[in-house]
């Protein structure tokens, strides 16, 4: 009976980090089911490197990197990093509320100029 549950409550959470990729349109449903790559989907859309991922492995260390990763998102999608954050510990339901919500991704990062030409 465990098992299943185990099994049920993987699946929820990968459909629902799946559905937040689906946002960043980074990786497709079946990858986010794959384990530990899953993570490392959730990391670039998070825009933080994926050897972040080493520390969710680490008792006691996970709920900082957890915290800094969903926290992340949430500041990617327009919502307080700190509520967002810390709420995630929480039984997930912000992660659930960005997964579900209309928000999309705010563009963050500054575009890149081509160099000037030479001459001007």
């Amino acid at each position: 009976m465990e098992f299943i549950f185990a099994l049920v409550l993987y699946f929820v959470i990968c459909y629902v980090m799946a559905k937040i990729g689906k946002k960043f349109k980074i990786g497709s449903m079946g990858q986010y089911f794959i384990p530990l790559y899953g993570q490392v989907l959730i990391c670039r859309c998070a825009r933080v490197s994926p050897w972040w991922i080493l520390g969710m492995l680490i008792p006691y260390v996970n709920i900082a990197v957890n915290v800094y990763v969903n926290g992340s998102l949430a500041k990617l999608l327009g919502k307080s990093f700190w509520l967002n954050g810390l709420g995630s510990l929480i039984l997930g339901i912000p992660l659930l509320i960005m997964a579900f919500d209309k928000s999309r991704p705010i563009e963050t990062l500054t575009p890149i100029l081509p160099p000037p030409a030479i001459g001007e």
